[in-house]
């Protein structure tokens, strides 16, 4: 019922934080579970750690910024000025900002892994730790708790 409510001028911004969210999510799984993939399947290590490495470039940095670019154009569009804004929004940043960060590790290692022909047990690990805390956030702006 809230979404009836919104402006339409919030749906461009909503949906492009959602679909780079979404991808975000997606790619940062398939590396994850592409990492573990290619611990327990050593000859098709090389093979997996490109997917891992590519994945990370054509898919997770570009839906990243395009999820921090809809979240920072919706914020600015909700709360104008110094408004208030909830806890959910504050969860949010919580996660991407560090989680940034996480990104950028787990993009090193993945070029490291290139290099090396196999993926390093780090990326799948990096990986998951940002599902989970993307699973928050998740939950933080869908429940609005």
């Amino acid at each position: 019922m809230l979404a009836a409510l919104r402006p339409d001028s919030f749906d461009l911004p909503l949906f492009l934080h959602v679909l780079g969210a979404t991808l975000l999510f997606g790619s940062t799984a398939t590396v994850a579970i592409a990492g573990y993939a290619s611990r327990r399947t050593p000859d098709n290590s090389a093979l997996l750690a490109r997917v891992v490495a590519g994945t990370w470039v054509l898919v997770i940095l570009p839906s990243f910024i395009l999820m921090r670019a809809g979240a920072a154009w919706i914020v600015d569009k909700e709360f104008p000025g110094n408004a208030s804004e909830p806890g959910w929004v504050g969860v949010g940043f919580i996660v991407s900002e560090p989680g940034a960060l996480l990104l950028i590790a787990v993009g090193i290692l993945a070029w490291v892994s290139v290099r090396k022909k196999r993926v390093l047990l780090a990326v799948p690990i990096l990986a998951s730790i940002y599902l989970l805390a993307l699973a928050v956030a998740w939950f933080a702006m869908a429940g609005k708790p």
